[in-house]
């Protein structure tokens, strides 16, 4: 590959800045060919690289200079687009086996450009996510799985935000959990002060958070299982423990499970009628929020039959049921009862994958972590792949810690970055625009999937996926990846006219920026070739999310969905077809 030249320490300490614009299409190739060569299991055959196309405008359309549309924007458009074109790549070869020849594989980076958008990118009933919030229809829709988590008052609403320290230039992110009185007791703070507004309840938590050093609010949060994050920089984050232990281990990570390799290699179900590549295949979702689901969302696309398992007592923000469970049967279990881990533990049964997205190794407290499905594999004679997602990794000093996207982004030096990028002082955070952590690491989550599955199918087997929120990432922080110079950043910024961003922000209110941007300033939303469409759904009529970007030339075997996202619960009875 030819030398990608970028300038040091123009966003930070260990940061990499392109010292020219490489267009976006440009980009991805070189990207594409670059994780190609570091990916074990992937493909080295340059001729089958080039059997992608990738189309689309040159400039990214988020603001910011992170890469992420790329791999999934460069923090803004280039990871997302690699990533996907690397799962149609496997997906071709698994189509292969099974005597379907694919064509050639197109992506869209305008496309891929959204895709860290897709659990907003929602309108029934002629309707937007952001209308439906504004009108007070979106808390009607399906079930209130928030359970006033969130929303149900300013205080909580700026429990999730990034707060000053005690220390000069050090920043702390704060994440008051689904279960924000745990926080708000822990801190002393009423979260039902009086407050008229969230610019109020910033300031009010702000004066806690900002007595303490960020050592003390690690701590303070360990012993009390809490999620939060002090803000490093790239270079900072790269010193630590916790990130040399992740540095042992490819983004991509998935294996071979050691004393699994005498069982036997299982072909790919032929589904009539059906030519995409996991049709048949059965997979079991143990996850909430946004990775795990979209995840499994991807697996859908590809043909295969998800069951989403939902516990009635754990809470969960309302609009991702609107989106991210399309094809998926939404089936209700309570793992605190006997009877339900027992109905759970005859579903594992006939699965092929299992996807959790909890605390490392939470699941084998409850019977359902690798060991013990593993062994399930063992005794059926017939291997599965199972999938841990998790915040840190599978070793080091964070690893059995919680943490969301907003962590994820905190300590890898994105928020560090795009604080830096927007001017503000020395060790600023500030949230990356969309939750491209969390859409990041359920398509690497696809792609160890599907990578699993093939070698399965060829070798035999059982395979442990490894999918980390920090990992994905710091990747796309490294030299190789590279950083939009501040004129690019600044040209995107006066196509869209992005609203300023700010360290209060919550997600939801730089989605609602970035969709503003897009829809006063193009026709991005209007374009309806990305999105699918249902003409009826549980919530209504004319149902639009955000459609799949691998397209083959074959079009059947392309991804889609089939049926249309569903409420929390939707499906009391689940039994597997018979495939």
């Amino acid at each position: 590959m030819a030398e990608h030249k970028t300038t040091e320490g123009l966003y930070g300490p260990g940061t990499y800045t392109d010292t020219e614009f490489i267009p976006i299409p440009q980009d991805s190739r070189r990207l594409l060919k670059h994780l190609a060569q570091i990916t074990p299991g992937f493909t080295k055959d340059t001729k089958i690289l080039e059997d992608v196309e990738f189309t689309g405008s040159d400039l990214p359309i988020l603001p910011g200079p992170i890469k992420a549309q790329v791999f999934v924007k460069r923090l803004t458009t280039l990871k997302v687009a690699v990533i996907h074109a690397m799962m149609g790549i496997v997906s071709k070869e698994i189509l292969a086996t099974k005597g379907i020849d694919a064509g050639r594989i197109s992506i869209d980076t305008v496309h891929a450009g959204m895709y860290p958008a897709m659990c907003s990118l929602v309108a029934i009933n002629g309707k937007t996510m952001v209308e439906m919030a504004k009108d007070g229809s979106l808390s009607k829709m399906g079930t209130n799985l928030e359970k006033g988590a969130m929303h149900s008052n300013h205080m909580r609403t700026r429990g999730w935000a990034i707060y000053a320290t005690r220390e000069k230039n050090v920043w702390y992110q704060v994440i008051a959990n689904l279960r924000p009185h745990q926080f708000f007791e822990a801190y002393g703070i009423d979260d039902n002060a009086p407050v008229k507004n969230t610019d109020e309840a910033y300031e009010l938590i702000k004066s806690t958070i900002s007595q303490y050093s960020a050592r003390e609010l690690e701590h303070k949060n360990m012993e009390h299982g809490l999620c939060g994050q002090t803000v490093y920089s790239p270079a900072a984050w790269r010193s630590t423990m916790m990130a040399k232990a992740l540095d042992r281990h490819p983004v991509i990570d998935y294996e071979k499970v050691v004393g699994s390799a005498d069982l036997p290699p299982i072909p790919f179900p032929i589904v009539p009628k059906d030519n995409r590549p996991l049709a048949g295949i059965k997979v079991v979702e143990l996850a909430r929020v946004i990775a795990g689901p979209v995840l499994c969302a991807l697996l859908t696309s590809l043909g295969a039959e998800v069951v989403k398992v939902q516990s009635p007592n754990l809470a969960d923000p309302n609009v991702l049921q609107l989106s991210l469970t399309p094809g998926k049967y939404m089936h209700p279990l309570d793992l605190t009862v006997e009877s339900d881990c027992q109905k759970l533990q005859k579903i594992l049964e006939g699965a092929d994958v299992i996807v959790q997205a909890f605390r490392l190794r939470s699941m084998k407290h409850k019977g359902f972590g690798l060991a013990e499905m593993v062994e399930m594999a063992r005794k059926r004679n017939k291997g599965l792949v199972y999938v841990d997602l998790n915040c840190y990794g599978q070793e080091g000093t964070y690893a059995e810690r919680p943490g969301y996207q907003q962590c994820a982004d905190a300590a890898s030096g994105c928020s560090y970055i795009m604080g830096k990028a927007y001017g503000f002082e020395e060790g600023t955070g500030v949230l990356p625009s969309l939750p491209v952590a969390d859409m990041m690491t359920g398509a690497l989550g696809a792609l160890d999937v599907l990578l699993a599955l093939r070698d399965r199918a060829l070798h035999g087997g059982s395979y442990h996926a490894s999918t980390v929120l920090v990992a994905s990432n710091t990747i796309q922080l490294t030299q190789e990846f590279g950083l939009y110079p501040p004129e690019i950043v600044q040209k995107v910024q006066e196509i869209y006219n992005f609203a300023k961003m700010t360290p209060d922000q919550h997600m939801e209110d730089l989605l609602i920026v970035v969709l503003d941007g897009w829809r006063s300033h193009t026709h991005l939303l209007q374009n309806k070739e990305y999105f699918a469409h249902f003409e009826e759904s549980p919530f209504g009529r004319d149902h639009y999310i955000l459609g799949p970007l691998v397209k083959f030339e074959n079009q059947s075997a392309s991804p889609r969905w089939e049926r249309s996202p569903s409420p929390y619960c939707f499906h009391e009875t689940f039994r597997w077809s018979e495939v």
